[in-house]
């Protein structure tokens, strides 16, 4: 740990340093925040995407079962964190290295949530504002994702206590007008309830395409659950909140988002909630959901960017990740327009390359050094402060995260198909990592290269 000397936070949120316990909060709080990142429009503008691929039934099926699988990965991701106080970044200098580290960082946070992600999310929107409110200059898509990224670089630019109270705010409501979009739905349709579970597509896709794409829609965010449960009063809080908002919340709102696009016959949910005319109702959700939720893509983003860039500060980097984002959202919307198929693709690709950084952070914390190096209590398992020896690079673990991802990429091609992709990333990457550090650990061969010694500012 960092010792008993005060160290100035000199990059701001402990982006390079672990939590003190002053600033511990509680297992609701860190729910809260998880729930606010989850209270966002991409959550049910994906269930448009499983609508599009199965009946209703199956959708569900398939949402619950993508989501139990995050629940558990995200649990146990989250409490390295938890025990160590320490962010994904911070811990992935185990497991990675210190460069792999930064590779990591980069690959799950930097460019994933802190610029594509966040591109996404205010591409969405700005296309929800202009499909709502259509024929104005200041709810186009470009004006509308403009403004509307200005607005979650505010709350990033903050840091974490604004990112809170923002999500007590704002996530009952969200979730209230969601509901109230489901049964609107159903009512404008005329569709009972038990005619919805008939709704469907002519053919269905493979069940394992379905779950590794709702695996792919919250893997980064997953694999990132560190950054908010190093926060917590207990080491268990992260994984108790994390677990609980993802199987549960998330499954209803793919559910929902499902559920509106196949009974209002809409080509995907933006469109849905047009046509059912929630009007102010339907803005207010856009609004609501993407800063809550496009705020905490942009304040990890800002942690790796910090980890590997450390010329600027958090908030610095909040800045520039969110002119880049917006920049790109622009160009997303001139591209694409409101077709699913960008979106569906976005989230399958993380479904298979995200998950592995996971997997070896997994691998190394829970089975490497609780039963091969014998650290059976989890808080020496990893420690940090100045003057802590890392390697540069961890070789088992660099290539078990390349060559999972790739695994997991390969069986989503036709020729390739087996299983489910996203599960054949995690479980290659985990396998690999293992036999790779034993074997070598076991012969006397050394598995780190080089040797990064930590400063007083934590990088």
């Amino acid at each position: 740990m960092s010792g008993e000397k005060k160290i100035e936070d000199f990059y701001g949120d402990y982006a390079t340093l672990t939590v003190p316990a002053e600033e511990r909060r509680s297992t609701l709080n860190l729910f809260m925040v998880y729930m606010g990142v989850l209270a966002v429009v991409a959550a049910i503008f994906a269930g448009s995407g499983l609508a599009a691929m199965y009946d209703v039934s199956t959708m569900l099926h398939v949402a619950l079962a993508g989501n139990i699988v995050l629940g558990i990965f995200g649990a146990l991701t989250a409490y390295p964190g938890g025990v160590t106080r320490a962010n994904t970044y911070m811990l992935l200098r185990y497991p990675l290295g210190r460069v792999g580290a930064m590779i990591g960082a980069l690959i799950i946070a930097g460019i994933s949530c802190g610029i594509l992600w966040f591109a996404v999310e205010t591409w969405l929107f700005g296309l929800t504002t202009s499909v709502i409110y259509p024929g104005h200059w200041l709810t186009s898509i470009a004006a509308a994702s403009i403004w509307g990224g200005i607005l979650m670089m505010i709350t990033a630019y903050m840091g974490y206590k604004s990112i809170s109270i923002l999500s007590y705010i704002t996530v009952p409501f969200w979730y209230v007008l969601c509901i109230i979009g489901f049964f609107s739905a159903l009512d404008f349709s005329g569709v009972s309830y038990q005619a919805m579970w008939q709704l469907g597509p002519e053919q269905m896709a493979p069940i394992g395409t379905g779950i590794t794409y709702v695996i792919g829609l919250y893997a980064a965010g997953c694999v990132i659950t560190s950054d908010v449960s190093r926060y917590g009063v207990k080491p268990w809080s992260g994984s108790l909140a994390w677990a609980l908002h993802v199987t549960i919340f998330m499954t209803t709102l793919l559910f929902i988002g499902g559920v509106m696009t196949l009974a209002t016959g809409s080509p995907n949910v933006i469109v849905a909630i047009a046509n059912i005319g929630l009007g102010a109702g339907a803005l207010l959700l856009a609004i609501l959901g993407q800063w809550t939720t496009n705020d905490n893509n942009l304040w990890s983003g800002s942690l790796a960017f910090v980890n590997v860039f450390p010329k600027f500060k958090r908030g610095t980097w909040v800045l520039i990740l969110g002119v880049i984002g917006t920049f790109i959202a622009g160009i997303w919307a001139g591209v694409y327009g409101m077709s699913l198929d960008p979106f569906i693709a976005f989230g399958t690709m993380l479904g298979c390359f995200i998950p592995p950084v996971g997997g070896v952070l997994i691998a190394d914390f829970y089975i490497f050094r609780r039963f091969v190096l014998g650290i059976k209590d989890p808080a020496q398992r990893y420690k940090f402060g100045p003057g802590t020896k890392y390697g540069a690079i961890n070789v088992p673990g660099i290539i078990a995260l390349f060559v999972g991802g790739f695994i997991g990429w390969l069986t989503t091609l036709p020729n390739y198909a087996f299983g489910v992709p996203a599960l054949n990333a995690i479980f290659a990457s985990i396998i690999l990592y293992l036999v790779l550090i034993i074997l070598m650990h076991k012969a006397g061969i050394r598995y780190e290269v080089g040797t990064w010694i930590e400063k007083e500012t934590g990088f």
